[in-house]
């Protein structure tokens, strides 16, 4: 089980500072002046369930009860997606910039692109982010400790990660962390991002192999072995390749580390694991890496 309270709780305080404005392509349509929006947003947190946005910018958004307005974002003509975590948006288009200026979208939907979250907001991120959970638990232990969960722990769960409460969430969480029988996780509940307009990779990896720890480096020469190139030192026995960014949790972590450790400790509250890797080379032999499971709506 994830015991290292100090790291979960630096990993639970990781902020960005956003700057919000509304885009120049719907100034226009807004009804009051319209005033910037600056905040330090929590990583594990999801863009439409920041209130206080929500709050700043519905003093400006029309409001017509036959003709509801669907709210969206985007970076440099990038639309964020909602049911990603903020801080890997960040991660994944962010280019390190800070503060990261994101648009404020009334107009021109990217159906395409985007799932609408419709007019209960909070009830679809909330469903979107338990269906991971849940899938994440049956990839660590077969369902066998999430299936023990009461509906008010999930409730728990849900209201810790919304309220941004640290010891309300764990207090649930720490027992999704647990290993079974001493034993480690089924399968690793990872998704690696390589470009915000394509599918995240996700496939079956075990975090120990013949009495092994599987360690990143091993997990990125499985499923894209253009990220990484092998040293012939058996100590550190891959490296990231030149142009390569890798990001968990807005850090490098060193290629060596177990992936049962990141899994516990720089997980998001979704209980996924969420790794960015840009700058591949196309033209690098690339293995084919399939999705384990398809993309649901909230997924695409």
């Amino acid at each position: 089980m994830a015991n290292d309270r100090e790291v979960l709780r630096e990993v639970w305080e990781g902020r960005v500072p956003i700057k919000f404005c509304v885009s120049q392509d719907d100034e226009n349509s807004m009804i009051n002046e319209i005033v910037p929006y600056h905040i330090l947003v929590p990583r594990m947190s999801y863009l439409p369930l920041l209130t206080g946005l929500k709050k700043h910018f519905n003093q400006c958004i029309p409001h017509d009860p036959h003709k509801p307005i669907e709210v969206w974002y985007e970076y440099e003509n990038i639309p964020l997606k909602w049911h990603i975590p903020i801080g890997v948006l960040y991660d994944l288009v962010g280019g390190g910039k800070l503060p990261w200026e994101v648009k404020l979208r009334i107009s021109n939907f990217p159906a395409e692109k985007l799932i609408k979250l419709g007019s209960n907001v909070e009830e679809t991120v909330k469903q979107s982010f338990i269906h991971n959970v849940k899938e994440a638990g049956y990839m660590k232990h077969l369902g066998e400790v999430w299936n023990h969960l009461i509906p008010a722990q999930t409730a728990q769960l849900w209201k810790g990660l919304h309220k941004d409460k640290f010891d309300e969430f764990w207090v649930i969480n720490h027992r999704l962390m647990e290993h079974i029988n001493n034993d480690p996780y089924k399968f690793i509940p990872f998704r690696i991002y390589t470009d915000m307009h394509e599918r995240y990779i996700q496939r079956p990896f075990k975090p120990i192999n013949d009495d092994v720890l599987t360690t990143l480096g091993d997990l990125l020469h499985k499923c894209i072995p253009a990220s990484v190139e092998e040293t012939g030192n058996s100590e550190e026995p891959f490296k990231v390749r030149k142009g390569v960014t890798l990001k968990i949790q807005g850090v490098e972590p060193p290629l060596v580390t177990p992936v049962q450790w990141l899994s516990e400790h720089l997980s998001h509250a979704d209980n996924f694991l969420y790794i960015v890797v840009l700058g591949i080379n196309q033209e690098a032999p690339v293995k084919p890496a399939r999705p384990v499971v398809a993309e649901t709506a909230e997924d695409s």
